[in-house]
């Protein structure tokens, strides 16, 4: 089971939470003004405590943090040995990538995305459209790891490091699309 993160930030007890039941519910229900969200990890909820919160300094952590990092290690799967890369799949009509993503098999994995399945992903679409105006998209490795779970983090940066730029990739992972959302906004102001 994956965790969450709720962060109270208008409650009666601000702060992160890893529980909804018996712990950031009972903070916001019935608070006029409540102001809380859900993250699937706790670096964006500390991103997003910040964001929301400039003036005060951290916040208060309503669990035990070395319960919670000691629930967040690398599976084996993870630790598989690579190498692993993460590439960027990039419009050749503008030159801007448009997705992350992270392989073993880079060759294979280029097959995997040109096929026409999962047209409903976005990124999928994106492709298409490419392909219609008669032109290929293009990819591009930007980095080499040892393990998978090395990789993962990898791409998760990657995506940080476009959205902070302004860019908008279409990764599905629900973790990619909340730095997108979270660095975009905050980008603009």
């Amino acid at each position: 089971m994956k965790s969450k993160f709720y962060v109270v930030v208008k409650g009666e007890s601000p702060g992160i939470y890893i529980k909804w039941d018996g712990g950031a519910k009972q903070n916001v229900e019935g608070y006029k003004g409540a102001v809380y969200k859900s993250f699937v990890t706790l670096e964006l909820a500390e991103f997003w405590w910040k964001q929301m919160s400039p003036d005060q300094q951290n916040p208060k952590y309503h669990f035990d943090q070395k319960e919670v990092s000691s629930k967040i290690q690398p599976t084996e799967v993870e630790e598989e040995q690579g190498p692993y890369y993460t590439y960027l799949i990039i419009d050749p009509r503008t030159q801007m990538p448009f997705y992350v993503g992270q392989t073993h098999d880079m060759e294979h994995r280029k097959i995997s995305h040109l096929r026409d399945s999962y047209k409903h992903r976005a990124y999928k679409k994106w492709i298409t459209d490419i392909r219609k105006d008669g032109l290929e998209p293009e990819f591009q490795v930007v980095d080499i790891q040892p393990t998978k779970a090395d990789s993962l983090r990898s791409e998760t940066e990657w995506v940080k490091k476009l959205a902070y730029q302004g860019i908008c990739v279409l990764n599905g992972w629900r973790e990619h699309k909340e730095w997108v959302k979270l660095l975009l906004t905050n980008n603009q102001f």
